[in-house]
């Protein structure tokens, strides 16, 4: 299963089948990455040995050590890439490692960024926010990002994040409809509830 191929139904919503399925490769790709990583470091520690007791082994056991390590770089780079796919799904946050990467987003310190981006965005006013309709969208959803009392779905958390800093996010695309960029926002906006002990 490929990061962006997974089974949803009409509401967008994961089945079950597909959640097994996603956390069985993340287990997959985590142990590739270990075996990688630790195979491929102790090749490199066996080649230094070899220098000083069988120089002819040096060479083949520090490629070798390079290739399998090289391996285990990539499980981590396509590990975390379903990581990042799946966290905007909250069907998948019954996965802890999705679950933990989301709710990073929902942090505060990120919140916080993500709302002195939103500020920034809106001050440079380029399009589709140049004719300032979205303004008070963006306005209102930077001040909730910034407010302590409330708490923000992870999922939505990473939805926003992905509307500030995906390449193609309708953000940064001139021909956005100030429709589609409205319902985005108010996905995103959804997710918030009053912190718990605040209600």
């Amino acid at each position: 299963m490929s990061a962006r191929a997974r089974s949803v139904n009409s509401d967008g919503e994961m089945y079950a089948r597909a959640v097994d399925d996603a956390a069985s490769r993340l287990r997959n790709l985590r142990y590739e990455e270990w075996e990688g990583l630790g195979l491929g470091a102790l090749a490199l520690a066996l080649a230094l040995c070899a220098t000083q007791l069988r120089p002819a082994f040096a060479i083949p056991l520090f490629l070798g050590g390079i290739v399998v390590g090289a391996r285990g770089l990539v499980a981590t780079v396509r590990r975390w890439d379903l990581v990042d796919t799946l966290a905007s799904e909250p069907d998948a946050h019954v996965i802890p490692e999705v679950l933990a990467y989301a709710r990073r987003e929902a942090s505060m310190p990120r919140r916080n960024a993500q709302a002195a981006s939103l500020r920034r965005l809106e001050a440079a006013a380029g399009p589709p926010l140049a004719d300032g309709a979205l303004a008070p969208d963006l306005e209102s959803l930077a001040a909730e990002l910034s407010d302590e009392a409330l708490e923000l779905d992870p999922a939505c958390a990473v939805v926003c994040a992905r509307l500030l800093s995906d390449a193609d996010s309708p953000l940064f695309d001139p021909s956005t409809e100030p429709a589609v960029l409205r319902a985005r926002l108010a996905r995103i906006r959804a997710g918030f509830r009053p912190a718990q002990g605040r209600v």
